[in-house]
C-alpha cells in the first residue's frame, strides 16, 4: 500500500484563472493498494525466465489532458496483468533477450453519462526482444519493441495504431580510451506514430477570436522518427 502524488497546483488552487469563480481543490496524496506473486526459474548462470501476475488499484487514476498538456485526478481505477521476461546467453557471443506483458485497466463504479470505463491510453500489450553478439571489442544489438492498439478514449470507440520500432546499435573498442559506435533507428523504415491521443482542440486563431466552440474531437499524434543513423565516438580519460 502506497500514495501516489497530485498536482500540488490542483491540491492548493481556491480560484479557477480561467473564470474567476471558486474552485475544487483535489487531495494531495491518493492512496494506491497492490499485490503482485511471481515465478522464477534460473537452472544456471546463463539462462533466467520469470512470470508475475500483479494488480494495482487507486483511488484516483491521473489522466492526461492534452489540450492544456498537463494532468487532472480521474476516476478510482483497477489495473492488472501478467509480464514475462526471459534472458538467455547461448554461448560465449549471442545474447538473446525476451519481455512482454498483458494487462487490463479500467475505471471502477458506474461510468458518468457519455463515458466508459476504459482507462485513456493505458497500454494493454508490449513485447520487447533484444539479440547481442559481442565478440572482444566488436559488440552489436538489433533492439525490438512493439506496442499494441489501445483505448484512445473511455467508451473504447477510438483505439491507436500498433507501433512497431526496430533499432540497431554496434560499438568498436579501438583501445581502452576510444570506442566508435554507429546506430541506426527505425531500421526498418516503419510508419508508425510514437504516441497518439484523442481530445478536442482548435487552433490559437480559433481561441483569439472566440471561434473555438469547444474544438474538434480528433486524434492527435507524434509520428515516429523515419529512419535515421547516427555515428559517434567515446574518449574515456
Amino acid at each position: 500500500m502506497g500514495f501516489h502524488s497530485n498536482d500540488v497546483r490542483g491540491a492548493t488552487i481556491a480560484i479557477d484563472p480561467a473564470s474567476g469563480t471558486a474552485a475544487d481543490r483535489v487531495p494531495a496524496l491518493v492512496k494506491g493498494r497492490g499485490a503482485e506473486v511471481g515465478w522464477r526459474f534460473q537452472p544456471d548462470e546463463n539462462f533466467t525466465a520469470t512470470v508475475a501476475l500483479w494488480q494495482l488499484k487507486l483511488d484516483s487514476e491521473l489522466v492526461y489532458v492534452g489540450d492544456a498538456g498537463s494532468t487532472e485526478p480521474g476516476r478510482a481505477s483497477s489495473r492488472r496483468g501478467i509480464e514475462a521476461t526471459v534472458r538467455w546467453k547461448i554461448d560465449r557471443a549471442w545474447r538473446v533477450e525476451l519481455d512482454g506483458a498483458v494487462s487490463r485497466a479500467r475505471f471502477k463504479g458506474l461510468a458518468p453519462e457519455g463515458e466508459g470505463n476504459h482507462v485513456d491510453n493505458a497500454v494493454e500489450r508490449v513485447f520487447a526482444a533484444g539479440l547481442t553478439y559481442i565478440d572482444g571489442p566488436l559488440t552489436a544489438s538489433l533492439r525490438l519493441r512493439y506496442l499494441g492498439p489501445r483505448a484512445l478514449d473511455t467508451t473504447n470507440t477510438l483505439r491507436s495504431r500498433s507501433a512497431t520500432l526496430l533499432n540497431f546499435g554496434a560499438r568498436y573498442a579501438v583501445n581502452k580510451n576510444l570506442t566508435l559506435g554507429l546506430d541506426v533507428f527505425n531500421l526498418a523504415g516503419k510508419k508508425d506514430n510514437d504516441i497518439e491521443y484523442a481530445y478536442a482542440s482548435c487552433s490559437a486563431g480559433e481561441v483569439v477570436a472566440g471561434a473555438c466552440n469547444g474544438g474538434v474531437n480528433d486524434r492527435h499524434v507524434h509520428p515516429m522518427e523515419p529512419r535515421t543513423a547516427r555515428v559517434g565516438a567515446r574518449w574515456t580519460f
